[in-house]
């Protein structure tokens, strides 16, 4: 008897959570129909925003480039990191060969000696040498994590620099005569005769210093680049995008001009382009970089507009770079944001206007569209002449927070 007693309960209990369930979809079925049929109502409140008008495009990256004669016959060693600058007549690498070896053999040597005398020494002589010590041991430790060439003379070039660092200051620490002295002065020496050698590879010009070279160094004549016609631009974008060669070298690329040359289709944003004017331009990326862009020139043929850009800023970054794809900012407007969907036709199909919100009232207000996109445009109010010209009266005028009605279609 208990045990139906217990059936008869729970059952009534799953009809109760049953009839819930359908009573709040019933609920929700509700509301979606009222806010659907009933209430096609909503307001929007007026911010100030900005449209662009951007066309994406691939650019190629037109730089001049000097690429340095080598001696196949020896290797060489970099002094300068990968996309750092150098000057005129530095020194970028050096060939290793037997005076190399025998240059890096007199260096070990003395190294070797100067450590003994300093271990030798009663006191520390400075904070700053220790300091120098630690820094020279933790590029050692990331040194060894690393399988690129390029990157471990990079790193082996920078705990030269420090090496040398310490021993100038134990040089200008040390007592005249000493024996850490005389030992510091003679590597000194040998320093300086090694910067003289013709084992070393200066730079012919000033520039950042890159070891790639892909064999596109000399596809384009950049100090003619104004001279090409369509034909030629377009064999360059098509040996751009097909080149993937990648092999050691040296080249001086200049870094104060460069250009880019986009291709867009013929008539796309055309009202914005204008020769002698700049523009913003905007790498895609997950960190994009930025560029100021001056309009050289434009050339057309029936399908596409070919634009040369200068570029003075940001280089140093695009160094390794052919190709690039761009965002290219043709045109900024800023003021009122105002979504597409509130801005309705007058029945005479003079102006647009918008429907704003005010003490429970709906009134109408005449504005112009300056800029639009797909989903907002940007708004002012009219002129009293233009007003005037149309026929209108009112003195109402859009401003920013203004809550406005929208009505769905």
């Amino acid at each position: 008897m208990k045990e139906k007693i217990s059936n008869d309960k729970l059952l009534k209990k799953k009809r109760y959570i049953i009839i819930a369930c359908i009573l709040v979809v019933l609920i929700a079925l509700g509301i979606f129909c009222y806010v659907k049929f009933f209430n096609p109502k909503q307001t929007y409140t007026v911010v100030n925003g900005y449209v662009e008008k951007i066309s994406e495009s691939v650019g190629i990256v037109l730089k001049k480039e000097t690429v340095l004669d080598m001696d196949n016959q020896s290797s060489a060693i970099p002094i300068i990191e990968q996309d750092k600058r150098v000057g005129k007549d530095e020194i970028i690498a050096i060939y290793k060969n037997d005076r190399y070896d025998e240059y890096l053999k007199q260096i070990e040597s003395i190294d070797s000696d100067i450590q003994t005398l300093v271990k030798d020494l009663p006191v520390t002589y400075s904070v700053e040498i220790a300091n120098i010590d630690s820094q020279i041991s933790e590029l050692a430790k990331e040194a060894i994590g690393t399988n690129s060439y390029l990157k471990m003379q990079e790193y082996k070039t920078k705990i030269d620099e420090l090496s040398y660092k310490k021993i100038v200051i134990l040089g200008q620490l040390s007592p005249a005569g000493s024996k850490i002295r005389e030992v510091i002065e003679k590597r000194e020496e040998i320093e300086k005769n090694s910067k003289e050698s013709s084992n070393n590879i200066k730079a012919p010009i000033s520039g950042v210093v890159s070891y790639k070279i892909d064999e596109l160094e000399n596809a384009a004549n950049v100090d003619n680049i104004l001279k090409y016609n369509t034909e030629q631009f377009d064999k360059i974008f098509e040996q751009y995008s097909a080149s993937s060669k990648n092999q050691f070298g040296i080249k001086i690329v200049d870094n104060f001009n460069a250009y880019f040359v986009v291709r867009i289709p013929a008539n796309e944003n055309s009202e914005y382009i204008e020769v002698g004017k700049k523009y913003t331009i905007k790498t895609i990326d997950r960190e994009p970089l930025e560029f100021t862009g001056t309009i050289l020139r434009t050339i057309k043929n029936e399908e596409n507009n070919y634009i040369i850009f200068t570029i003075t800023n940001g280089i140093e970054n695009i160094i390794d770079k052919r190709s690039l794809t761009l965002n290219i900012i043709w045109n900024r407007e800023e003021g009122m944001a105002v979504p597409n969907e509130a801005i309705k036709r007058s029945e005479d199909n003079k102006y647009d206007y918008v429907t704003l919100v005010t003490g429970g009232r709906y009134v109408q207000i005449p504005i112009k569209i300056v800029s639009a996109s797909d989903s907002v445009c940007i708004v002012d109010n009219l002129t009293s002449e233009e007003k005037k010209a149309i026929g209108i009266e009112t003195n109402y005028v859009l401003s920013l927070y203004d809550v406005l009605l929208i009505e769905k279609k």
